[in-house]
């Protein structure tokens, strides 16, 4: 799996697929004629362009820390990661010039540390592994300028709809970097990885109970199956699971700000939604290990 360069982004044919035969125009008629448009669409990786991915990457950085993003400054947290992070890769489907799908790249805390970006993360972090007494020891000593230990950030966001099979090359591609760069021994030589992710909490709907109250028997009917939620949690980025198990440290944390209710968050569903940061440290020997079982679990064909 190699990336695209802007030259042959300019030369090659749109990345959609929109050619098809008799037959393969017929078969599209009937799947509309029932309500299903299918759409070839072919995922195309690139390096960062930070003349036209600064504002994608900012909002990628809302999406991942919530209504906590108010806490960083993201324009000053996006120039790091587009101008210093160097390395990295988008997925896009229009060219070059196209706004990204996906983002994977990682940024260097422990050679940041002055940044006032940096320095509000790791604020952030400690206080929400304070309860956590062996990651937030363990932040504390990696996040200290005399540390003999690299961390890196890996920041990881896409659009929702971004299948996880697309996750294993861009994760491949990103430690072959780090590997082969020019600035791998200053800039990319980590011994742990600090990754900011997200989980949803599934929870009973208050809503339905307070409508539910009115109507006794609906209200024994509902709450019992209010009762049998489904599991407590699930990810966002189906890929973290890997990490997880692979992890010195993880932890599920609140969003200090929860500025929409969990009903709101509904869809299709009987229960609340609640989003929590998911919070996953990992050596580099482990990372690597991740990575091959996500390719074996989520492969890229």
């Amino acid at each position: 799996m190699a990336k695209r360069t802007k030259e042959e982004a300019e030369y090659e044919d749109s990345d959609i697929d929109v050619s098809s035969t008799d037959d393969e125009e017929l078969q599209e008629e009937e799947s509309i004629e029932e309500g299903d448009e299918l759409l070839n669409v072919d995922f195309d990786f690139y390096n960062l362009n930070s003349t036209v991915d600064f504002h994608a990457t900012k909002n990628f950085l809302r999406q991942l820390f919530q209504d906590d993003s108010g806490f960083f400054p993201l324009s000053e947290l996006t120039d790091l990661i587009l101008e210093e992070g160097h390395i990295g890769t988008t997925i896009k489907t229009d060219g070059t010039e196209s706004d990204p799908f996906s983002i994977l790249t990682v940024l260097n805390i422990s050679n940041n540390l002055k940044s006032n970006a940096i320095q509000e993360l790791i604020k952030y972090y400690l206080e929400k592994t304070k309860k956590n007494a062996q990651f937030n020891v363990i932040l504390r000593q990696l996040f200290t300028p005399t540390s003999k230990h690299k961390v890196g950030m890996i920041i990881s966001e896409r659009l929702v709809n971004m299948p996880v099979e697309t996750m294993p090359p861009m994760y491949n591609m990103l430690l072959e970097e780090m590997e082969k760069s020019e600035k791998s021994e200053e800039e990319y030589k980590f011994d742990y990885f600090l990754i900011p992710s997200r989980v949803v909490k599934m929870v009973a709907s208050v809503v339905d109970k307070e409508l539910n109250d009115e109507d006794e028997n609906n209200s024994r009917k509902k709450s019992k199956k209010s009762d049998n939620l489904p599991g407590e949690y699930d990810y966002v980025h189906y890929e973290d699971e890997q990490i997880e198990k692979n992890a010195l440290h993880y932890g599920y944390f609140d969003f200090t700000n929860k500025n929409i209710e969990a009903d709101a968050r509904r869809v299709f569903n009987d229960y609340g939604i609640e989003p929590k940061l998911n919070l996953m440290l990992i050596n580099k020997k482990a990372l690597y290990t991740a990575v091959k079982q996500m390719s074996e679990v989520f492969p890229y064909e």
